[in-house]
This record gives C-alpha cells, sequence and structure tokens, in this order.
C-alpha cells in the first residue's frame, strides 16, 4: 500500500466513525487534521496540503480563476 493510499484510507475510515452528530466545519477540519497529521511532518507538507485543498475548494465553489 502506497503513503497516499494509507492518508487516504484513515481520512476516509476517521470521518465514517466520527462519534459526534452535531459539529460545524471546524469540527470536521479538526478531525482531518487527526486522520492526517501525523503524515504531515513538515511545513511544506502541511503548506501542500492546505493548497491542494484551496485549489479543491475553488473548483466547487466557481472561484477557480
Amino acid at each position: 500500500m502506497t503513503e497516499f493510499e494509507k492518508i487516504s484510507s484513515n481520512l476516509v475510515i476517521s470521518l465514517e466513525n466520527i462519534a459526534y452528530k452535531n459539529g460545524d466545519i471546524s469540527d470536521i477540519g479538526n478531525e482531518i487534521g487527526v486522520a492526517i497529521g501525523e503524515h504531515l511532518s513538515t511545513e511544506e507538507e502541511l503548506n501542500d496540503f492546505i493548497s491542494g485543498l484551496k485549489h479543491g475548494i475553488s473548483l466547487k465553489n466557481g472561484t477557480h480563476g
């Protein structure tokens, strides 16, 4: 299993098993951080993740330029 597959699998499992029913967008961000945080060991990796997140959001909300 590749590192990419491990990270994506951890993320899916974590989001599928959130133990609480009520929350907000920051709770989802926290769950994502917990699921993948151990794989982001450098500032560059964190910045790459944030860049990818912003890119994906811009594609969905119509702000991609």
